[in-house]
């Protein structure tokens, strides 16, 4: 007599391992200062609730210092913090052109409104920007705010000073000693909404985003009077909330002169589900 078997289908189902993904927690800290009546600066970090957003659109870090004065300047730090982040996020476009047009955008209602009343003619921001997507660090930049990478043992200063003592500098008429110092140090060359043309730097950073490292955005009134390397040894010697707070302490402590704001990004490591796949496999019964 003869037996026969049939071979039953199966599917066999992976178990959920945890899988190594790159995230980001940020702290922000800004204060008026010791001197100025009102803060200028406006600040913001932005992490899409959506996974796949953040897949394909990163996260975007922002610090704007206004300026204008009586010109309201706060109006347009906050206008940058506004207008970018919604264009940036809303656009199909590649990461570095959504980063230039959110800015033109930005600055063209700037000025635009400045043009409109005469209590905001003059105003003007600068803004420094950066998109976090993976490891990749994309920077927009304008005026004389600051980023800067703390990747290993080095805090590397991410963008360039648009200043009249940093022209000085690169032409080799004074030595880097001098740049804080110097009595024309607060011209800037660039701003947003002081024109109706934008002339500001983006780029693809040369450095990845690693876990471990932090990203530093301040402004002036920060880093005049914190010099980098102190920086670097209060990130590396406090949590990032402390050192966001160590950082406003120290620079009104030492003058406050100015407005204060600073935004840590610190790159980290979290655990999250693996996709569960289906496999078919064929064993007899």
């Amino acid at each position: 007599m003869a037996f026969l078997f049939r071979k039953k289908r199966r599917k066999l189902v992976q178990v959920p391992s945890p899988v190594k993904q790159m995230d980001y927690r940020a702290v922000a800290a800004t204060d008026t200062g010791s001197v100025r009546e009102k803060n200028e600066d406006s600040l913001i970090f932005l992490r899409p609730h959506e996974p796949e957003k953040r897949t394909q659109r990163g996260c975007l870090a922002l610090v704007a210092d206004g300026m204008g004065g009586h010109s309201r300047g706060d109006i347009a730090s906050g206008t940058a913090t506004e207008c970018i982040p919604r264009y940036f996020f809303d656009s199909s476009e590649d990461i570095l052109p959504a980063l230039k047009r959110g800015f033109e955008l930005a600055n063209k209602t700037i000025y635009q409104q400045a043009q409109k009343k005469v209590a905001l003619k003059g105003m003007g921001t600068t803004c420094t920007a950066v998109v976090m997507r993976g490891n990749q660090l994309f920077l927009g930049h304008v005026g004389d705010s600051r980023a800067y990478l703390l990747k290993g043992d080095t805090l590397h200063q991410l963008s360039a000073d648009h200043t009249y003592v940093q022209l000085l500098l690169e032409r080799g008429l004074i030595k880097p000693e001098e740049v804080l110092s110097h009595p024309d140090r607060n011209i800037i060359t660039r701003a947003m909404g002081t024109s109706a043309q934008l002339k500001a730097d983006f780029s693809l950073v040369d450095k990845t985003f690693e876990v471990g490292n932090v990203l530093v955005l301040c402004s002036d009134g920060l880093y005049e009077y914190i010099p980098a390397e102190e920086c670097k040894h209060i990130i590396e010697t406090h949590s990032l909330n402390e050192a966001a707070q160590e950082m406003i302490h120290l620079a009104k402590k030492r003058g406050g002169h100015d407005n204060i704001s600073v935004l840590l990004v610190e790159a980290r490591e979290v655990e999250g589900p693996e996709t569960i796949k289906e496999t078919q496999n064929l064993n007899p019964s």
